[in-house]
């Protein structure tokens, strides 16, 4: 049963990331990040997102804040500073990525955290928010 999920899992990112490219203008209208974000709990389902940097967009409810965030990290999820705050020791696996391009160059981030509170607030808490 994990094997089909987590096939599935990269089938979404696959397809979003083929959207991506077809989607994405000539290089000179080219956004300068593109990104699909994924949540995937251990239990339960995945969701997927995307996000456009410059000029900002996507399905992602807060893009321009999380644009923000990246422009001030080169569009490097990992180095995002964590957002202060406290979250409970529940233990509900999820793991989170993002992959795409920022100013032509690919960006792939990805982790697993104890729960999605620890996921959120270690990546500074837009990208993989609700």
């Amino acid at each position: 049963m994990h094997m089909s999920r987590a096939r599935f899992r990269w089938a979404a990112v696959l397809a979003g990331m083929a959207v991506l490219a077809q989607a994405a203008p000539a290089q000179a209208d080219a956004p300068a990040g593109a990104y699909m974000l994924t949540v995937a709990p251990e239990h339960g389902p995945s969701s997927v997102r995307s996000l456009y940097c410059d000029p900002d967009g996507g399905t992602l409810d807060a893009a321009s804040r999380a644009c923000d965030q990246l422009r001030g990290v080169d569009g490097e999820v990992g180095k995002i500073p964590a957002r202060a705050g406290a979250c409970t020791l529940e233990y509900a696996p999820v793991r989170v990525s993002a992959h795409g391009r920022w100013r032509g160059e690919p960006r792939h981030f990805e982790q697993v955290f104890p729960n999605r509170c620890v996921a959120v607030r270690d990546t500074g808490g837009i990208l993989f928010g609700k």
